[in-house]
């Protein structure tokens, strides 16, 4: 007897490897997913279950955090800053009547009693949006507003 006798000729073997291949990848098809994800807290949890110890302290913030947080002065008045034709004018006490915006980038406008249609400052995405959320805020409310003009488009908004 030769002692090749029991290892399979190369047809076998590779007979044997094509049906290793079918059986893993259909039993990697099949199957599910042998690792689940944490279960989520439910309301039916006990009180033994839940977390013992509060979350690490932040920074709180106390009065006297607030109170150093809010402005302490005014917006300068109308008559401070330079004229229509330079770079800043305050207009103080104004309403707010109409807002127009249109899908384009950084162009939105303001209609102000007494002065017209003025454009909000463009120069960054978050700059419009807030100009824009404060402008409809003193719409919607009626509130007078104290609005910055620098170079033609309004770069402030106190609504009071």
């Amino acid at each position: 007897m030769s002692d090749h006798a029991d290892e399979p000729t190369d047809e076998e073997s590779s007979e044997q490897s094509a049906a290793t291949e079918e059986t893993t990848m259909t039993d990697t098809d099949e199957t599910e997913p042998s690792e689940t994800p944490p279960r989520a807290a439910s309301a039916t949890e006990t009180a033994a279950e839940r977390p013992t110890q509060d979350p690490p302290a932040t920074a709180e913030s106390t009065a006297e955090d607030v109170e150093a947080a809010t402005p302490t002065e005014r917006p300068p008045s109308e008559t401070e800053g330079e004229d229509a034709y330079g770079a800043t004018t305050w207009h103080n006490g104004k309403k707010i009547t109409a807002l127009w915006s249109i899908d384009q980038n950084r162009n939105a406008w303001i209609y102000v009693a007494g002065l017209g249609w003025k454009k909000l400052a463009d120069n960054s995405d978050s700059a419009v949006v807030a100009l824009t959320a404060l402008a409809t805020h003193a719409k919607r409310t009626g509130a007078t507003a104290n609005l910055r003009e620098d170079g033609g488009k309004i770069t402030q908004i106190y609504v009071w």
